[in-house]
């Protein structure tokens, strides 16, 4: 196993310092990340609090805590606030310790490393190109008899496919029969709030699940996501849990958005119509294949004789990043992900897009 393979979208910085191109000249589609974030009033919420930075942040972000209470409707002792969901992965794994998991592929790669960590090993349950990358719940039961835990993120990235509450809740039944814990990455879950598991979450006290304030809400830099699961588990997190890893900078972030929130849905209609677009453009050129996402993302596939580390080089060369998905278990190089983007961000890609087409004709 490599390093290689844990590597990530969103290195503005190393692109810059290749490149020889300043980080704000390079459009970034490579991370998924709502490029319209302002609209919460994050800064204004920051530059009011700045004096914050002088004393020691809330090791327990009790007052971000609470607001997640109010707002997720769940008592505030089975929730966790963290530096991002992928600290929150982590903990979980190190939390629960399983001898195995399973984890549908392809999928975010930071399951299977928190899992080495916590001396887990990971059973692959290999999504199909065949069948649109979508989940067969008898195979998931079949794989998952030898293993202490599920890892399913919904939606899942990066295909952009979504389990409906009814599947989700047809293996949760099933993982609570054979005392199996479930964890529901739902990072990208406020693309499609009806879909969130959020209110099963008395229901099933296997049930863990992770949020995150960097994909919809666009405060990557600052870090911060949260876990929900029963008071058993956070208790038992908590104790493992390094102090001081949400920055009160970030905690105020998360609760200025919160008080925001009502923003969301016109947030959710501007990234529909983008994608919207991006796709029906892809879908026009011969040399690639667009694949359906509900989240603000798009999984494409090559077509055409050559790899998706050629493309993301020819394209870094012109300050546009995209996703290169050869790393990803399940996947080849043929595959690149995009994020969607502004207008005038969206039409750039598309117009080097064709450029770089039409020169390999």
């Amino acid at each position: 196993m490599t390093e290689l393979k844990f590597l990530h979208g969103g290195n503005l910085w190393k692109a810059s310092r290749e490149r020889g191109i300043p980080p704000e000249k390079i459009i970034d589609f490579s991370a998924n990340i709502n490029p319209w974030g302002e609209l919460f009033g994050i800064k204004s919420y920051i530059n009011k609090n700045m004096d914050s930075i002088f004393h020691y942040p809330d090791p327990d972000s009790k007052k971000l805590t609470l607001k997640l209470s109010e707002f997720l409707k769940v008592d505030r002792e089975r929730i966790i606030v963290g530096n991002g969901a992928t600290e929150i992965i982590y903990l979980i794994m190190g939390a629960v310790r399983p001898s195995f998991a399973v984890i549908p592929v392809p999928t975010f790669t930071e399951y299977e490393r928190a899992l080495k960590l916590a001396h887990g090993r990971a059973i692959f349950l290999l999504l199909e190109e065949e069948k649109d990358f979508n989940m067969e719940l008898d195979k998931l039961i079949k794989k998952s008899r030898n293993a202490q835990m599920i890892v399913i993120c919904n939606p899942n990235n990066p295909t952009g496919k979504i389990l409906p509450l009814s599947v989700m809740q047809e293996i949760l039944e099933e993982a609570e029969k054979k005392g199996k814990f479930v964890v529901v990455d739902e990072s990208f879950i406020d693309f499609q709030p009806q879909n969130s598991l959020i209110s099963s979450i008395e229901r099933y006290r296997g049930l863990f699940i992770l949020r995150s304030f960097t994909k919809f809400f666009s405060i990557a830099g600052l870090r911060l996501g949260y876990g929900v699961g029963s008071r058993e588990i956070i208790a038992k997190i908590k104790s493992i849990k390094q102090p001081w890893t949400v920055n009160s900078l970030a905690e105020i972030a998360g609760i200025g958005i919160l008080e925001n929130i009502e923003k969301a849905e016109r947030l959710r209609e501007w990234i529909e119509k983008e994608k919207d677009f991006l796709y029906k453009n892809l879908s026009k050129m011969k040399e690639v294949e667009p694949y359906p996402s509900v989240a603000n993302f798009i999984l494409i596939k090559i077509k055409a004789p050559f790899s998706s580390s050629w493309l993301a080089n020819e394209l870094a060369e012109k300050g546009i990043l995209i996703r290169d998905c050869s790393n990803f278990t399940g996947l080849s190089d043929k595959f690149f992900r995009i994020a969607v983007r502004t207008r005038e961000e969206n039409e750039k890609l598309i117009y080097n897009l064709e450029q770089i087409f039409r020169s390999k004709v």
